[in-house]
């Protein structure tokens, strides 16, 4: 039979991939809604990003954060909540 396993989870220990995976998810939102992101500036952007280091602990999975950037899109810019259903 086999050693011991370990499984070491380094993010926010040695590594912070919080500005990354929030830029990412900017990227991708913009991809996947494409008419929110028409009233979406670079300072906004920026905005965005900053508001997803406060909100991290609420990320559990990876994709929550698009949805989390589509959220705070949908604060500061209330006529961006249309239906969801594509």
């Amino acid at each position: 039979m086999g050693g011991d396993l370990y499984a070491l989870d380094f993010d926010g220990v040695l590594c912070d991939s919080c500005g990354e995976s929030s830029l990412s998810a900017v990227k991708a939102a913009k991809v996947r809604w494409p008419w929110v992101f028409e009233q979406v500036d670079a300072a906004m952007e920026e905005w965005i990003v900053e508001q997803m280091y406060t909100l991290r602990p609420v990320v559990e999975t990876g994709y929550e954060n698009l949805l989390l950037v589509r959220l705070l899109v949908e604060i500061r810019i209330p006529s961006a909540r249309r239906s969801s259903i594509w």
